[in-house]
């Protein structure tokens, strides 16, 4: 029984994958290996997981999205207390979540494939639309695009859709770039595109001229060796014509190769930008602003929570009622309160911060997507709540021992490690999860003849020793 359901397990995870990366030509669905037979739910669902992507609802501050790294979009129709899931069917590393200004109670865009671009995120396999709230989805397209960075629509013309690709991570690929449509999505054309190697990371649309994008073009590549991130192609463009003509906008960027840039367009004041800059030189990375739509920029502030790790950080967020208030990702997040002069952390939470967003009235209240979850504040950011409803934890690897039921052992993306029974009388309980690791878990063992685990964090940074009897942790590592 035990061999079958590791066979599962592997078998479920390996077909979640996009078809062209099984090299086959046709669709292997599940029934057809099992039947009727279908996966359970035992938990862990103590801790969250990883989000990659938050949207609210432009005119109803009780409907908030989430796109996860690994667990599909997630909606919440009550201001973030509880979510639920509406895309299990498809895809689940998901990219951008977006909804049509025009129609935001009905259509819905989601562009899949993780775009924090760590050494164990997921593809996606395209582009996909909902004209029912999230109850139906239909594929539109870019099958091959493996990570879509953002995705915006023209408030005046839901007809008129832009995509940004950011493409393979660990390839060349010519999928890369600026898409758009006239048509609702029917056909595209790609409007900015720079190599095989340069993907689009990052976009914007000026509030008042939807003929005014900003788009971010980040030169990258991962091996099984190294990262590279930057190169003589990053750059960030401004077009103000509706995509068919665009021009670098670097006047007062650092001299050198760039690497990752996020853009943001205050809201309310659309000549007021803000970037956050990879660059060669320490002194010169970080937060730049613009006060006259890019023609020119003046470096705020280099602050290690504003620089660090750009490839998994490059998130800005403004107030949409105040220019000067800025939030950016980091590992705990952080906000300036004087046009990015200054930032401080935000309050207390799970580590590591990809998107934020505030409430469409009251600008204390922000959702904050993190490593850990959904967070919410009440203040402006002081203090935080996590959303306790949201099962996302991801999985690096599992076991199983002998026991009768047997227990399942696991490490987790950045929320430790873990184990917990196979089954329970009255079914499985959130206690019945126990906590034998922290960090980034990653393979757990059963001793097969004590009560005894062994537990990494990845890359065997701390292996600790978990007496199951006494309940008692050791440090082991070499």
């Amino acid at each position: 029984m035990k061999k079958l359901v590791i066979a599962l397990l592997f078998c479920f995870g390996f077909l979640s994958m996009p078809v062209e990366a099984q090299d086959t030509k046709a669709d292997i669905k599940l029934e057809d290996l099992f039947g009727d037979l279908r996966a359970r739910q035992i938990g862990p669902a103590l801790m969250s997981g990883r989000i990659n992507d938050m949207e609210a609802h432009p005119a109803n501050p009780r409907i908030i999205y989430a796109g996860t790294a690994g667990g599909g979009v997630w909606k919440s129709n009550d201001g973030g207390t509880t979510y639920n899931p509406i895309f299990d069917e498809y895809c689940q590393s998901i990219g951008a979540v977006t909804l049509d200004p025009n129609d935001p109670d009905n259509t819905i865009w989601v562009g899949t494939g993780e775009t924090w671009t760590r050494n164990s995120v997921s593809i996606g396999d395209g582009l996909y639309k909902s004209t029912d709230g999230g109850s139906n989805w239909t594929k539109i397209g870019f099958d091959k695009s493996e990570r879509i960075a953002n995705i915006i629509i023209n408030p005046e013309n839901s007809d008129e859709i832009y995509v940004a690709v950011l493409g393979a991570l660990w390839s060349d690929s010519d999928e890369r770039g600026v898409y758009k449509s006239t048509d609702g999505g029917q056909s595209w054309d790609k409007v900015l595109y720079v190599n095989e190697k340069t993907g689009c990371a990052d976009m914007a649309m000026d509030p008042n001229d939807p003929n005014t994008l900003y788009a971010s073009m980040w030169e990258f590549r991962r091996t099984g060796w190294s990262f590279n991130s930057g190169g003589e192609k990053s750059a960030l463009y401004k077009s103000t014509d509706g995509g068919k003509n665009w021009n670098k906008i670097h006047n007062g960027f650092p001299e050198g190769k760039l690497g990752r840039l996020a853009i943001a367009v205050a809201p309310s004041d659309s000549n007021i930008l803000y970037t956050v800059i990879e660059a060669d030189q320490d002194s010169k990375k970080g937060l730049y602003r613009s006060n006259d739509a890019g023609g020119n920029w003046e470096q705020l502030n280099n602050d290690f929570g504003i620089t660090v790790r750009p490839f998994y950080f490059s998130r800005i967020v403004v107030d949409p009622r105040n220019p000067d208030v800025v939030v950016k990702g980091g590992l705990t997040g952080s906000i300036s309160r004087d046009g990015g002069k200054t930032f401080k952390n935000l309050g207390n939470m799970h580590s590591d911060i990809h998107d934020m967003v505030f409430d469409i009235n009251n600008s204390d209240i922000m959702h904050v997507g993190t490593d850990g979850g959904v967070y919410r504040s009440w203040n402006g950011g002081t203090t935080m709540e996590i959303v306790e409803n949201l099962p996302l934890s991801q999985f690096y690897h599992i076991s199983v021992d002998n026991d009768e039921p047997y227990n399942v052992y696991g490490g987790l993306q950045d929320n430790g490690s873990w184990y917990g029974p196979s089954s329970a009388g009255g079914g499985i309980k959130a206690r019945d999860w126990v906590s034998i690791g922290g960090g980034d878990g990653f393979r757990v063992l059963r001793h097969p003849g004590k009560k005894i685990i062994y537990s990494e964090m990845q890359g065997a940074d701390n292996v600790w020793r978990f007496d199951m009897e006494n309940n008692l942790v050791k440090t082991v590592q070499p």
